[in-house]
């Protein structure tokens, strides 16, 4: 465009204000979307490990018992969960011990056997004090709810293992109960 003499050209810009309110709104959508991320990870976080793969089972499941049930569940063995944190630190020790000895120039074959050795201990004393919280919570469950678990645990195996064969590439379908086992493996000999 060209400008006639005694003619001047008005450039807008956006007013300061504007660009502050932009950046604010920009950084409050941020916090909703993290916010609905959070809780949203939060809801299909897994359970908690104790170092096996059966009380990890029995954990999973007392997460998905009703609200109040779950809270006295868990509070009757918050103590037993809080003796266990410091062994899982000790098993966490280990595995970096392990992994410095396995990488450590020149290798001590010695000194990776002795912090494998020590990388288990730590491994089985943790397993030992969660079977105490596993039992604890096998104690507090009604008989309903046992049963309700056997069906969890049997669901959960076959989602488990149809995963694994769809990862392996494996598309067949496998019997998932030991009745239908036995029926396969007679047909399988015929």
């Amino acid at each position: 465009m060209i400008l006639r003499p005694r003619e001047t050209r008005v450039v807008r810009r956006i007013p300061k204000w504007l660009l502050v309110v932009l950046v604010v709104s920009l950084l409050l959508n941020g916090l909703v979307v993290g916010a609905i991320a959070s809780r949203w990870h939060a809801m299909h976080a897994m359970p908690p490990a104790l170092g096996s793969s059966s009380n990890a089972h029995l954990f999973g499941f007392a997460v998905t018992l009703p609200a109040e049930r779950r809270l006295e569940v868990w509070s009757s063995v918050e103590k037993d969960r809080a003796a266990i944190r410091p062994l899982r630190q000790a098993v966490h020790d280990a595995r970096d011990a392990t992994r410095k000895a396995l990488l450590a120039e020149p290798f001590d074959p010695a000194q990776y056997a002795a912090a494998q050795k020590r990388l288990f201990d730590a491994e089985q004393e943790m397993r030992l004090r969660g079977l105490d919280v596993v039992q604890a919570i096998a104690q507090r469950l009604t008989p309903a709810e046992r049963a309700a678990f056997a069906r969890w645990e049997d669901e959960d195996r076959s989602r488990r293992r149809a995963f694994w064969r769809r990862m392996r590439g494996g598309e067949e379908e496998r019997p998932n109960r030991p009745s239908e086992r036995g029926a396969r493996t007679e047909q399988i000999k015929n």
